[in-house]
């Protein structure tokens, strides 16, 4: 593999302009740094444009991964990268990362934010983001033209978290909170002078926007009468105050558990898993009484006729898994179509029958009449872009559950 040893390559001369902050700005970018926070990166879903490590350290599983997910990965001559980022400590590894565009004012929200009033150290900055994501909260608003959340000091606090936020930015804090008033926010302020203490403080139960301030004066006067609640976290006597990052983190558990208990019951209903669930048992329920008007066979049985007819002899386990059933219900319904000679079985494996063949064809007519009624109102298009969406579904679940077979 090449080797990279001129200061002047065209990589290293890309990768040294992100030193600046007016560099990153410009050219959308920012330099991920270390071996430990590139993997965080990655394993994150960031987009990398290019990785350097220096000659001895190589890792060979890192850097097959990342080819593997097409990242050029290239070998930097020893003691260059440090030339790039301009620290004063050896660089072995550093990657070259996008770096989301600020998002627009009045683009959609989540349910919470995290207002940053001045916050300036950038590990604390950092801290925030980190724990933010942690907790599921994506987006962060800023309200000052100096906090550069594509550091390397916040980017390391944040283990790279940044990459995945939504960050807006204000002029004044000021503008941030009339904002996020108008989204619909209910406006939260800590302060230790607060007036409600944070566990018991009457949140309304949807959208929330958190204020945090700086670390020397807090959150300014102005959003503190702007604000819906001044909230405090109760201490011991011994201990006057927190530090920001600790207590934004303290803040940001609580009363996004809050608001989530407040809402538990609208969020349930709204869920993936039971949307995905009571519809698949619906589409089951309607085809069911179709067919028991036309013969014997419910659903289950007719899907796992269809599955068969596709692939003629399946294995047990693929069968199972195809058709979103455990081994009983698989039993169950193998053993009503093989009393009808429909299928046939083996220990590991099913196969369809000439019967089962002319079964399906029977039925078609029936399948796709209650298909058209499922889809009543819906556009050639729109019909499309579901069945694309449930299958990224479907892989996106098989993804998650580890498995590698499709």
């Amino acid at each position: 593999m090449e080797i990279i040893d001129s200061i002047k390559d065209e990589r290293i001369a890309a990768a040294r302009t992100l030193a600046t902050r007016s560099g990153r700005i410009a050219a959308g970018r920012c330099l991920i740094e270390g071996l430990s926070l590139i993997r965080q990166t990655v394993a994150a879903g960031a987009d990398l444009d290019y990785v350097l490590y220096a000659t001895g350290a190589d890792d060979p599983a890192l850097r097959e991964e990342l080819i593997g997910a097409g990242v050029p990965v290239y070998i930097v001559r020893e003691g260059l990268l440090r030339k790039v980022t301009g620290g004063a400590k050896p660089v072995d590894w550093l990657a070259v990362a996008v770096l989301p565009a600020e998002t627009e004012a009045d683009a959609p929200y989540g349910d919470f934010t995290v207002v940053c009033e001045q916050v300036a150290d950038p590990g604390n900055l950092g801290t925030i983001v980190r724990t933010a994501r942690a907790l599921g909260v994506r987006d962060i608003a800023l309200t000052d033209e100096a906090a550069d959340l594509s550091s390397r000091r916040v980017l390391d606090a944040a283990r790279g978290a940044v990459l995945g936020c939504r960050v807006r930015r204000f002029a004044d804090p000021e503008s941030a909170v009339q904002s996020l008033r108008e989204s619909g926010f209910q406006i939260v302020v800590t302060s230790p002078r607060g007036t409600h203490l944070q566990s018991m403080a009457p949140l309304r139960g949807h959208k929330l926007a958190l204020v945090v301030g700086s670390e020397t004066d807090g959150v300014g006067a102005a959003t503190l009468a702007a604000a819906d609640l001044v909230v405090q976290i109760p201490m011991a006597g011994a201990v006057e105050s927190l530090n920001v990052g600790v207590a934004a983190g303290i803040s940001i558990y609580e009363l996004r558990m809050r608001v989530i208990l407040t809402m538990l019951t609208d969020r349930i209903r709204d869920t993936l898993g039971r949307n995905v669930t009571l519809a698949a048992h619906l589409v089951r329920q309607a085809f069911d009484a179709h067919l028991q008007q036309i013969g014997d066979l419910d659903s289950a049985q007719a899907v796992l006729l269809m599955v068969l007819a596709c692939e003629r002899s399946t294995p047990l386990d693929q069968l199972r898994r195809d058709i979103g059933v455990d081994t009983a219900e698989l039993q169950s319904s193998l053993a009503g179509l093989r009393d009808r000679n429909y299928v046939t079985t083996s220990q590991d494996d099913a196969a369809i029958t000439a019967e089962g063949e002319q079964a399906i064809a029977a039925m078609w007519a029936v399948q796709e009449r209650i298909e058209e009624e499922l889809y009543a109102g819906f556009t050639p298009t729109e019909r499309e872009q579901l069945q694309n969406l449930l299958h990224r579904i479907q892989d996106n679940a098989v993804r998650l559950t580890g498995s590698t077979e499709s």
